[in-house]
């Protein structure tokens, strides 16, 4: 799996690229901002002397020929960049065209078709976010408040250094049967950071079943209603001693990481990054000022079931997950995305993503399985 390049959406510009090309615009341009520095410092000087010392002037140095020298190279190093940046927007004019072509009239139509037959109004189908009124459509008689029961995982406690890297956090999440994890650390000051793991969908039923990690809150979820999964993790926290404007940083799979969304997007809490891997996070927005990644293999539906991206806030990475073709479970279990994950790490794209912040020192984590209540 780790042949398979990794391409770059920066949300910061229309840019869609593959991990080198990134890596090398990046690059370029704090090259260019270190010569400019240096260019800027060689600029003409005159001499000054010192009478009240009585020490005579040195004469003026010429930095001319120097001088030049850098301004050809910045010329060189401006074209280059401007080189690569055309290729990565006409690779992203491509995407875009490919949306518009079949991606986005493929929303409308399957809008259009919920809110036919749920009996909902049709306008929105044709509006700017048809998946998002699709779900609002499906979710016409969803509860709007939901009683769950949430329980720590009892056994041995298990002491985990603090996240490093992607690879560490994916990892880190929980399996679907207890889908949250807590771990809460305190920096020298004795100020708590926590990081907060999300499973995603363990019960693929459409209707109220056990588990609140199920389709209904997958709705419920990307119509930006209450869900009984997102009200599981909100209590779990609480039970892990999380306040209201602490910093937290969020990392889920799947159902898990539209959860980490809207929790991050709360204002709650004082949010230090997010990261989603496999997630149908298009609906979503992220306005934060935190870093936000998304993961995602290219033949997982999953993320698809989320609409067009529009401005979403994440810089995403994509490459293929190495399975088989048609395999559409394999392309979406939180393994692959493990793998995905530690390449990332290892690529020359990663030093130039943006940076999670890491805690420092060890931590107990906390493991909770969540239910609604009375089943």
């Amino acid at each position: 799996m780790s042949g398979n390049p990794f391409w770059i959406h920066d949300p910061g510009s229309v840019t869609v690229c593959d991990e080198f090309v990134y890596a090398l615009i990046v690059t370029l341009e704090r090259s260019s901002a270190a010569l400019h520095s240096s260019w800027v410092g060689l600029a003409p000087r005159e001499a000054r002397t010192s009478e009240s010392l009585g020490i005579p002037a040195l004469p003026p140095v010429d930095y001319g020929q120097a001088r030049a020298a850098l301004g050809t190279s910045l010329d060189d190093l401006s074209w280059l960049r401007s080189a690569l940046v055309r290729f990565a927007e006409a690779t992203a004019a491509q995407e875009r065209a490919r949306a518009l072509v079949w991606g986005e009239p493929a929303e409308r139509a399957l809008a259009l078709w919920v809110a036919v037959f749920a009996g909902a109004d049709t306008q929105g189908a044709l509006g700017p976010n048809p998946v998002g009124h699709a779900a609002h459509s499906a979710s016409q008689d969803f509860p709007r408040t939901h009683e769950v029961v949430v329980r720590e995982r009892q056994g041995a406690p298990l002491i985990a250094d603090a996240p490093q890297s992607l690879g560490d956090r994916v990892s880190r999440i929980p399996v679907a049967e207890s889908p949250i994890r807590i771990e809460r650390y305190l920096d020298g000051d004795g100020q708590p950071h926590s990081e907060v793991y999300i499973a995603g969908t363990h019960d693929w039923g459409v209707g109220s079943t056990p588990n609140p990690f199920d389709m209904q809150s997958n709705i419920a979820l990307m119509a930006g209603l209450p869900a009984a999964s997102l009200v599981s993790v909100q209590i779990a926290m609480t039970r892990a001693g999380i306040k209201p404007g602490e910093r937290v940083t969020f990392t889920g799979h799947s159902q898990g990481g539209v959860i980490a969304t809207r929790l991050a997007e709360s204002g709650r809490y004082h949010t230090t990054g997010l990261l989603v891997v496999g997630s149908p996070t298009g609906t979503l927005t992220v306005e934060g000022r935190y870093p936000a990644v998304a993961l995602r293999h290219t033949d997982d539906v999953v993320p698809r079931l989320g609409g067009s991206d529009r401005g979403s806030g994440f810089t995403t990475v994509e490459r293929a997950s190495g399975r088989r073709p048609g395999d559409v479970a394999g392309a979406h279990e939180k393994v692959g995305y493990v793998h995905m994950a530690r390449d990332l790490d290892a690529s020359p794209a990663s030093p130039h993503l943006p940076e999670l912040p890491s805690p420092s020192g060890t931590a107990t984590p906390r493991v909770f399985s969540a239910s609604r209540a009375g089943s």
